[in-house]
């Protein structure tokens, strides 16, 4: 008895930690989840890993999605949050590697995770300036597009930087700084936070599309995150 006792705890043991990451890497249920990637973080072999998998399903507590995702009930069903809203800060200098990001982030769109913004999408007949504003305002994510053109640029420095700033240390926005050019950034205010690549400069690769990759996957995690940490604070 005490041997299927024990046997009962570590099965319990392992879907509790199944559930965990597969929270973790949908975000509290916001994206469907490869289960490679499922896998891959659990660390676990093959047969633990289908059998745990089976008995949640078993229990309803997961339910298998399109192209052999797996997902919380609730993914299916429940109405889910707005993407995040991100606002891209960049000197018109790194205009060629701000398109690149913003290729780079469109997956982000499609899974509803995050969309981004900068001012190309401001129309003909809009008043700039208040638009900027406005979406500085309301981004949940700010992506700083860092170069020394970015730090020389007045606008960029003084008056989108300094709001950012500003509602960082009210906690109303994370800032990801991405380094586009090797620059002195790291006396600039927000040279405290880590930026993405560990700081390396994009225009340091020699495959510009392997870091944006990495950028991308960078900030797709903190989004996750930050959708964790929201369902999280709901339940309480």
């Amino acid at each position: 008895m005490a041997n299927r006792a024990r046997a009962r705890k570590a099965v319990g043991t392992y879907e509790d930690r199944f559930m965990e990451a597969l929270r973790e890497l949908s975000g509290g249920g916001n994206i469907n989840v490869r289960n490679l990637a499922l896998w891959e973080k659990l660390g676990w072999g093959e047969d633990r890993y289908n059998i745990t998998k089976e008995r949640l399903k078993g229990k309803g507590q997961i339910k298998g999605g399109p192209g052999g995702t797996i997902c919380l009930p609730q993914s299916a069903t429940a109405v889910k949050p707005k993407p995040l809203k991100a606002f891209l800060s960049y000197s018109h200098r790194d205009a060629a590697i701000k398109t690149d990001l913003i290729s780079h982030l469109a997956p982000l769109s499609r899974l509803g995770l995050v969309e981004a913004w900068h001012d190309g999408e401001i129309e003909t007949g809009d008043k700039w300036a208040d638009a900027i504003k406005n979406n500085l305002e309301s981004a949940d994510i700010i992506i700083l597009l860092v170069s020394v053109d970015f730090i020389n640029s007045r606008y960029c420095n003084q008056i989108e930087l300094t709001r950012a700033m500003e509602r960082e240390a009210n906690k109303a926005v994370v800032i990801v700084p991405v380094i586009a050019r090797n620059c002195l950034w790291q006396e600039e205010p927000f040279g405290s936070i880590q930026a993405a690549l560990k700081g390396a400069a994009i225009a340091s690769f020699r495959d510009r599309d392997e870091a944006l990759t990495l950028v991308a996957g960078a900030i797709k995690e903190k989004a996750l995150a930050m959708f964790a940490e929201r369902n999280a604070a709901k339940t309480r």
